[in-house]
């Protein structure tokens, strides 16, 4: 069977999203699992303290919303139009999933250390 650059690409990215859709929801896991054992009042002094925390969350929240709203655009580009935009769709894609696993485990990382603390 002969494979064109667009399968591969189609490929590559079918299985990003799963490998990412498993990242995503383990590191969530994981932080409502840590998180239950920590004391609210502890979270919200630590988040006090290291504000780039939160700094570093919008960051990571702005590339993932401007990546969704590029990829929502090319989108109804793509079907709408003949202009093709398949690439810059799927690129969009990649950019918000990276973003936005970096943003939970950021948390995790945070939320984990709580907990590391606290013993």
């Amino acid at each position: 069977m002969y494979l064109t650059q667009m399968d591969f690409v189609s490929t590559f990215i079918w299985l990003y999203n799963i490998g990412a859709a498993f990242i995503i929801l383990f590191l969530i896991i994981q932080i409502l699992l840590i998180s239950r054992k920590l004391d609210t009042d502890i979270i919200r002094a630590r988040l006090f303290l290291n504000m780039d925390i939160l700094g570093e969350t919008w960051k990571y929240i702005s590339i993932a919303g401007a990546a969704f709203g590029i990829n929502a655009l090319t989108g109804f580009v793509r079907f709408n139009t003949d202009i093709n935009t398949y690439i810059l769709w799927e690129i969009t894609e990649v950019i918000f999933l990276a973003a936005f696993i970096a943003m939970i485990y950021q948390w995790y990382q945070f939320v984990g250390g709580l907990i590391s603390k606290e013993k």
